[in-house]
């Protein structure tokens, strides 16, 4: 069977088993912020069952990566990405909003929230970075090796290893997933959060940890941050980093599940 063909099982699947009727306090809105090298078509298959059951789904494609590849400049840096989605509220005018980053997008939801908090409901944190004040995403060493190493004119390469995204050799969806994979620009890891009003610090907070992490010999740096801290919801997932393409339905479940 072509890989279309599967993708199209996956995503008329989802839409079968996720159509409850919404809840009784109406539609939520959700906005579902991807990570790095991808863009928002990775969500397809979670957004597809987040509409199934009733609620509005906006998934941004941040500036110089998925669509937008064209846009990719030596200008591209974390506070653009902010930047893009905070447009997509502005734009959409959204309100009390369930806003979701994966990985890299954890620290470009401190930055929205810093800027239009009362307009977030919920910040969802899926196996995300947690930006900081006055922290990068990379330390600075590790942003010049990384370019010295992995780059291209300030611009990471995306990995080719299943490994990274978690997603098993064998999964159907793995060649959609390579195919789709741009350039990610250092910029973005080198930006230092600048926060001027608390960031996320009066937001409801979840944090999704996906348990099968690419280095499981390193204890997980995230956990002991978050886990128990006043704010905060702490959830798993048995499954590698890109939860959405490998887990969708119980990855739709805990964002149904949000208030």
């Amino acid at each position: 069977m072509k890989r279309r063909g599967l993708i199209g099982m996956a995503i008329g699947a989802g839409a079968a088993t996720m159509a409850p009727a919404q809840a009784a306090e109406g539609p939520k809105t959700y906005v579902l912020v991807h990570g790095a090298w991808h863009g928002g078509w990775c969500w397809r298959l979670v957004a597809q069952r987040l509409r199934a059951a009733g609620h509005i789904v906006f998934t941004p494609t941040l500036t110089g990566m998925g669509e937008r590849a064209h846009l990719m400049s030596k200008d591209v840096n974390l506070s653009m990405h902010a930047t893009d989605v905070i447009n997509v509220f502005e734009f959409e005018e959204l309100e009390n909003v369930i806003l979701v980053g994966h990985s890299y997008a954890g620290h470009i939801l401190p930055l929205v929230a810093d800027r239009i908090a009362k307009r977030i409901r919920h910040a969802v944190y899926l196996d995300a970075s947690i930006g900081r004040d006055g922290k990068s995403f990379l330390p600075p060493d590790e942003i010049a090796r990384r370019a010295a190493a992995v780059a291209i004119d300030g611009y990471l390469l995306p990995s080719q290893d299943p490994v990274w995204f978690g997603i098993p050799a064998d999964h159907p969806l793995l060649q959609w997933v390579r195919r789709r994979l741009t350039y990610h620009s250092l910029n973005c890891l080198s930006e230092v959060v600048r926060l001027s009003n608390g960031g996320d610090a009066d937001i409801p907070k979840t944090f999704i940890r996906c348990l099968k992490r690419r280095d499981m010999s390193v204890p997980d740096p995230v956990e002991p941050l978050v886990k128990g801290k006043p704010g905060w919801t702490w959830l798993t997932l048995d499954t590698g980093h890109d939860a959405m393409v490998t887990v969708p339905d119980e990855l739709t479940a805990m964002l149904l599940a949000v208030s």
